[in-house]
């Protein structure tokens, strides 16, 4: 078998200088949404005018505080799944490198559409006087999921992990930033040391990489590492004032304090950190704007050689399964 040697990053923040993100202007007033909720550092935009073609279908409000239900539980899942990911080592994106000392809140506009969209680019929106001219990271949630949160609802901290990612790299492949963050929204969920997606052995060929990793955004990789990875189903150990949090209804926000494999994968993703600046410096690109570049399928092998050494530092080098896909170029 082909020996196999390691290389690891050895960048660290003090060898890449790079500045902050610059914040862009949004003309837009957004008036569909004429009310803003503002919780920590979450500010929700939703409307209640039977006009707007984002009405909120739903106003339930439980508490009567004259805040909908719907639009609480979406700044509470946001706020805890953050708190969440900063107790188990992610650097939030406020204070990345990226956005810090620029970026002031994380907007979650509530829409009539399917689904959520996490905006990488932050900016602020002078012509909307309530927003303070604060600059913000946007993200877009269906303001119609159904019976939103209940047992299964986690779509609010899977578009908030796509912020992380942004603060931490410009590689942008879906079968790594889908998967990672279908990952990441487990936090919250019950079950959260089981397999995301039902795991595989990992790709001993380059035909398995391509056909069930790089060709699939929803994969089962991750779920085998975290398989391979974890020795104590996956325990935050999250305080009881986190833990007990809950809904407007009396229902918990984190179902279980389980996540597995999350001290690998904050130090996987503190890695694709120190490429994506080593890249950026190497072909002097600016470190948060690569353009097309982010999307490039030769990235994949990059990112791949990270996983790889990540598990290298993690120990994870010692079955004929984990060499094979050590190999794997």
């Amino acid at each position: 078998m082909k020996k196999i040697i390691p290389t690891f990053l050895l960048l660290s923040c003090s060898t890449i200088g790079s500045a902050a993100s610059i914040c862009s202007t949004d003309s837009s007033t957004y008036s569909n949404l004429e009310y803003i909720y503002k919780a920590g550092k979450i500010r929700v935009f939703y409307s209640t005018n039977p006009s707007s073609p984002d009405n909120l279908p739903i106003k339930t409000d439980i508490n009567n505080n004259s805040i909908p239900d719907y639009v609480e539980n979406v700044a509470l899942q946001a706020n805890t799944a953050a708190d969440v990911f900063t107790h188990v080592g992610f650097v939030h994106p406020l204070e990345s490198t990226r956005y810090k000392n620029v970026v002031n809140y994380i907007d979650i506009h509530l829409v009539n559409q399917d689904g959520g969209v996490a905006y990488e680019i932050p900016a602020k929106m002078p012509n909307r006087p309530d927003t303070e001219n604060k600059c913000s990271l946007k993200m877009v949630i269906s303001n119609r999921l159904d019976s939103f949160p209940g047992e299964y609802w986690s779509l609010v901290s899977h578009e908030l992990f796509h912020l992380y990612q942004y603060g931490y790299s410009q590689f942008k492949r879906g079968w790594y930033g889908e998967a990672t963050a279908n990952w990441a929204e487990r936090s919250i969920r019950s079950g959260g040391h089981k397999p995301v997606i039902a795991p595989n052995l990992l790709p001993a060929t380059q035909e398995e990489l391509k056909t069930k990793v790089y060709d699939v955004h929803y994969n089962g990789l991750w779920s085998r590492i975290a398989e391979l990875y974890e020795k104590n189903n996956g325990v935050m150990g999250l305080p009881s004032s986190l833990l007990n949090r809950k809904y407007t209804d009396g229902s918990k926000v984190i179902k279980d304090d389980s996540l597995s494999a999350y001290i690998f994968m904050a130090k996987f993703m503190d890695n694709l950190r120190l490429k994506s600046e080593q890249i950026s410096y190497q072909n002097n690109w600016d470190p948060y704007a690569w353009g097309t570049n982010k999307t490039l399928e030769s990235n994949n092998p990059i990112i791949l050689k990270v996983i790889q050494d990540t598990m290298y530092q993690s120990g994870m080098n010692k079955t004929e399964e984990e060499k094979a896909f050590l190999n794997l170029k």
